[in-house]
């Protein structure tokens, strides 16, 4: 092939343009030619459209176009300025401010253009009438179907003569017939070639189930020129997402359309076609999808093209449909695609909701070794359905969003996206990523990519979305990340581990379950990044011709590292150093490898390498890198047999200060990264866990694993009774900065029981993945013999919840050293003391308490003698009686403070600041001996109680404003009961949260 081929139709094949016989039909460019398959019509004839000379005009006829071209370079389509304002959405448009716009000639021309997140919705209006903007339906209501989704206010408007003010802008008059553009400086309309595409289809394969087009290859061709209309239409583009368009009318709401949305069609398409081939082609300078593979597609390679200047997605693979996540044919599933070695870039650039390349339900697509840049949204899309056309359907959405529930997988399977070079992305569009995935799909990978330069706009560099499942990544180097390198957002049985970063943020939500993010390492700056991965990201050598990067001078490598040596404080961790290397401009960082496998990066002649095996030799190696990418030979091999020993609280009993739904305490001891503890949902910081180990050790070492990359104060103690505690580590005066947090120390401490307390995280609760314990076996105490059973208890009740124990010592040959105390048979508290307070009792309930006494060998005493008690019965004087209050907000009114209910709450009035008060009338003189305040959180609160017979004259009952309170309810005991009428609590300090309790009691004495 040679020339230009100018269609004025789709060139088709079917099946009986086949190759056969192990013979291939293919299309290719003659030796030295450069082939192009246009759909364009050149546009001639241009005038001075006006007296000023700077708009110009064509006839054209009966032609439509969305898109210009001159010279080979997209013009605009005449648009107005960016958010104009004075636009209030109304049920059926808008309302405008700018009178201008009630004198367009052709108002139904119009279009408004809407960006919300990662769509870019286009819906065109029907009339203007004053100050009224009506839309045509049904653009407008499939628009407004997605709740919090809807289209907003235009960011701008286009296609509009009034609007065509700036060089590069163009107008098409359909209705005269010609078209205006306005050149820019040094364009010559005379001599300029102005090119208008006509054509949607270029080139379509169209094979049937029965009867597949195969053996077809193009090669060396250029696709460019082709049109798309139907943003044009009354269904405009209301994207659901990656450019599928919402369309029709009778949708009753956004779910009835999630299995109905229209695909983007491509200037070529591939349907039922097998062993399909396009190596070497360009496309360019097109109205929709560069290339499209359809249902059925199989065997298809797509290898060293270029997709540049593509209105929408560049490579489209896979349908989308029932057909394709289920189909009833194995012939209906696309599968085993290689997309290999091009260059995807500029694409989107109308439609700018649409990816660089996409793969719909596929099984086996290979996107490997491609370089994708310069995007307004994500760059590689694997995947589709939301997990709710997944087996079992997606239990995040109730009623599975009416998608129908499958009793089958779908096709989505073994799909990798590996070496692949990504930059540039999300240019203009939101909540997206370098590479996103939706639903399941066993056996995926994303590994050796090259991410580099990702915007805050992309929610995660890789972005594991709405039901992903089953992904590893693994690999894959990361620089200049704005946000951070890793979302799952309900992403399930998720591993990501060996990843090189330069930002160490990830995070997991939305009921994400099963993941494992460990070993990924954090360095300081992009060339510090293993070379062995940036080098072999996007093409490789043989394509570099097709978009070669800017000339490199230095490739002199630096000499190898010296020898590494090794300290190994933990059987699981190597601490490894090496002399430094040397280079002509620099040494910026090294890599480390084990066994002759990449596990580390570091811009220091250091690294700590963890996740190893106690007792097994490993063999380490060290090279080093410059700014360039030069990597120097290896340096010399270290052997390292790791020591013996192993995590001492591994699957040891735990107790804790709280936890949330399934993120159990044992979690945080299982070995499983997975999993983890997490503190009670909404409860304020401190929060600890505790674990017993068993006997008694010299604790040395400890490795936490928190499940946030950084923000966590912590301190780590040890104890020998769960009383006595001594600091084993102390991180509480700044936050972590990685997940996983190593502490080693010489000087051990003695002890049987291990707490870790989370003393702040910077607002998201303590949640532990691993938390590991080292240290030594200390011999058997000798002492053998148990401490006496403590004397009966003796019970104070000061409340109807609330009582005080106190018992007489027992005695040891050794000496007692604490006692464990028992409510009805259940272990409470474990104190030094022989007395102990207890609350949370419940009124006219009858309860048992018994102690026993513990000394320093853990010798454990029979059970002193049972004492019985029944509860006094709860007469609050306070309750129900007339209160009053500072403020109040919504219907949390003082009233609910005393009506006897700890489930409703008085709050003052929302926003407004410190202090707020509320205060009881008792109704007459009455003697108070104490109070209970419940508030809402459990810490944070500053309060003054006080007491007055008159309501003028004020005592104090307690003054609590020097510190802040640290559990929910609070006891104020008077030395002698008061006498008072009214009683008044004024929450001084709140801690920002606002006044709020659940219950104010006031008592007389028992």
């Amino acid at each position: 092939m040679s020339g230009t081929y100018r269609l004025s139709r789709t060139f088709s094949l079917t099946a009986q343009d086949s190759g056969s016989d192990r013979h291939r039909i293919i299309y290719e460019a003659a030796p030295g030619a450069h082939p192009v398959i246009s759909g364009g019509t050149q546009v001639t004839g241009w005038t001075p459209a006006d007296a000023s000379g700077q708009v110009y005009k064509a006839k054209v006829g009966d032609i439509d176009t969305r898109q210009l071209y001159v010279n080979g370079e997209l013009e605009t389509r005449a648009r107005g300025e960016k958010n104009p304002p004075g636009f209030s959405k109304t049920s059926t448009g808008y309302t405008f401010t700018d009178t201008s716009l009630s004198d367009y000639k052709r108002p139904s021309d119009l279009e408004v253009v809407s960006s919300w997140g990662w769509k870019l919705m286009r819906c065109p209006v029907q009339s203007i009438s004053g100050n009224t903007m009506t839309m045509q339906q049904p653009c407008w209501h499939n628009a407004n179907l997605q709740q919090g989704q809807e289209i907003t206010n235009p960011t701008w408007l286009e296609n509009a003569r009034e609007l065509l003010d700036t060089p590069g802008e163009w107008y098409l008059d359909k209705g005269e017939g010609e078209i205006y553009y306005m050149p820019r400086a040094g364009q010559d309309l005379s001599t300029a070639t102005v090119t208008v595409p006509r054509v949607q289809d270029l080139v379509d394969l169209n094979g049937t189930r029965a009867k597949p087009v195969t053996d077809v290859s193009f090669e060396g061709i250029t696709f460019s020129y082709s049109t798309w209309l139907a943003p044009s239409s009354s269904d405009g583009l209301i994207e659901g997402q990656a450019g599928f368009r919402m369309v029709g009318t009778g949708n009753p709401d956004f779910d009835s359309t999630r299995l109905k949305w229209q695909k983007t069609p491509g200037a070529v398409n591939v349907s039922h076609g097998h062993d399909v081939a396009f190596r070497g082609n360009t496309f360019t300078h097109l109205g929709a999808v560069g290339l499209n593979l359809n249902t059925g597609t199989q065997g298809t390679d797509v290898t060293g093209n270029v997709f540049r200047q593509v209105a929408a997605t560049g490579i489209q693979i896979g349908g989308t449909d029932v057909i394709d996540a289920h189909p009833d044919d194995p012939r209906d599933i696309t599968k085993d695609t290689t997309v290999d070695n091009n260059v995807v870039t500029k694409v989107a650039d109308q439609y700018n909701g649409s990816v660089g390349i996409l793969a719909g339900y596929t099984d086996h697509t290979v996107i490997t070794h491609n370089k994708v840049y310069d995007l307004p949204y994500s760059g590689i899309s694997v995947g589709w359905g939301w997990g709710l056309t997944d087996k079992g359907g997606d239990t995040n959405y109730p009623g599975n969003s009416g998608v129908p529930i499958w009793d089958t997988d779908t096709t989505s399977r073994d799909n990798k996206v590996t070496d692949n070079d990504i930059s540039d992305i999300m240019k203009s569009q939101a909540d997206g990523g370098a590479i996103y995935t939706l639903s399941t799909n066993p056996g995926g990978v994303v590994s050796g990519n090259y991410i580099h330069g990702v915007p805050a706009p992309a929610y995660g560099a890789v972005y594991h979305d709405e039901g992903s499942r089953y992904w590893r990544n693994t690999g894959n180097a990361f620089c200049d990340v704005a946000y951070q390198w890793l979302l799952m957002n309900h992403g399930m049985d998720i591993t990501a581990t060996g990843n090189f970063t330069t930002q160490p943020k990830f995070s997991t939500q939305a009921n994400s379950t099963g993941d494992t993010v460990t070993g990924n390492t954090t360095v300081g700056s992009c060339d510090q990044l293993p070379a062995s991965i940036v080098n072999n990201a996007g093409l490789q050598p043989r394509y570099r011709h097709l978009d070669p990067g800017p000339a490199v001078t230095d490739h002199q490598a630096p000499t190898a590292p010296g020898t590494p040596a090794a300290v190994t404080d933990f059987p699981t961790v190597a601490d490894l150093n090496w002399p430094a290397s040397s280079d002509e401009t620099g040494v910026t960082g090294y890599a480390v490898y084990r066994d002759g496998t990449l596990v580390s990066a570091s811009g220091k002649t250091s690294v700590r390498l963890s996740g190893l095996t106690a007792g097994k030799t490993y063999s380490f190696r060290i090279t080093a890198r410059d700014a360039a990418g030069n990597e120097s030979k290896p340096s010399p091999a270290l052997e390292v047999t790791m020591p013996s020993g192993s995590d001492l609280a591994l699957k040891k009993p735990v107790t804790y200060s709280s936890y949330s739904e399934d993120n159990t305490p044992q979690k945080a001891v299982d070995g499983d990264l997975s999993t983890r503890w997490a503190q009670g949902l909404g409860l304020p910081d401190p929060s600890w866990i505790q674990v017993d180990l068993g006997a008694s050790y010299d604790v040395n070492g400890a490795i936490t694993t928190f499940e946030k990359s950084s923000g966590y104060e912590y301190r780590i103690q040890v104890s020998p009774d769960e009383v006595h505690w001594q600091t084993l580590e102390d991180h509480t005066s700044a936050n972590t900065t990685e997940m996983t947090n190593y502490f080693h120390t010489a000087n051990p401490v003695a002890g049987r029981f291990v707490r870790l307390t989370v003393t702040g995280s910077s607002g998201n609760g303590g949640s532990i993945y691993d938390f590991q314990v080292y240290g030594t076996p200390r011999a058997p105490s000798s002492d053998q013999t148990p401490p006496a059973a403590p004397g009966q208890p003796t019970v104070k009740p000061l409340l109807p919840s609330l009582v005080d124990l106190s018992w007489p010592a027992a005695t040891d040959d050794t000496g007692v050293t604490t006692y464990v105390v028992y409510q009805d048979g259940k272990r409470i508290a474990v104190t030094d003391a022989t007395t102990l307070r207890v609350s949370g009792l419940t009124p006219e309930k009858e309860y048992s308490f018994t102690v026993v006494a513990r000394d320093a060998a853990l010798n454990t005493s029979d059970p002193g003698h049972a004492a019985v008690v029944t509860m006094p019965a709860d007469h609050d004087l306070a309750q129900n009686k007339p209160v009053i209050a500072s403020s109040y907000s919504d219907d949390h009114t003082p009233q609910k403070a005393v009506d006897g209910d700890l489930s409703t709450r008085w709050a003052q009035g929302l926003g407004l600041p410190d202090p707020s008060w509320i205060q009881v009338d008792l109704g007459q003189d009455t003697e108070v001996s104490s109070v209970v305040t419940t508030f809402e959180l459990p810490g944070g609160y500053k309060y003054l109680l006080e007491y007055s017979a008159d309501g003028v004259t004020w005592s104090t009952f307690e003054d609590h404003t020097s510190a802040n309170t640290v559990a929910k309810a609070n006891y104020s005991f008077a030395d002698t009961p008061v006498t008072a009428r009214y009683l008044r609590l004024t929450v001084t300090g709140s801690s920002w949260n606002g006044g709020s309790i659940y219950e104010l009691q006031a008592y007389g004495d028992f």
